[in-house]
């Protein structure tokens, strides 16, 4: 099963419209580095940059259009969507901020940081 992970703002942004990612909840980083451990794992250019190498060493990174386990880009999130959209929901809002669009998912379980998406 093809998953995606990314973190949205409470209005659904992924960008701050000054191009800062929302505030993140402490267990974010092990959260992600716990996912791509020994995993194919799909990122778009722009996000490669923000996460650090310790995140990805022990991933193998693949190309955009190929077979993965987990998508961590909001690009290759349109180019090659995953079945299962892991959202870790930020506590603030960016009102000018980049949306995420969320149509095609459906709200499968949510709590205060963690939500999950089935694609329709």
């Amino acid at each position: 099963m093809k998953v995606g992970i990314l973190i949205l703002s409470l209005d659904n942004c992924y960008l701050s419209a000054d191009g800062k990612l929302p505030k993140r909840p402490k267990f974010d980083k092990a959260l992600l580095t716990a996912l791509c451990r020994d995993h194919k794992v799909i990122v778009g250019p722009h996000t490669r940059k923000s996460i650090p190498d310790s995140l990805l060493k022990d991933s193998e990174i693949i190309d955009w259009y190929g077979d993965y386990d987990l998508n961590l880009g909001i690009v290759t999130m349109t180019i090659n969507p995953p079945h299962l959209l892991i959202v870790v929901r930020s506590r603030v809002n960016l009102p000018e901020g980049k949306k995420f669009d969320l149509s095609g998912y459906s709200s499968y379980f949510k709590s205060l940081h963690l939500e999950l998406w089935i694609k329709d």
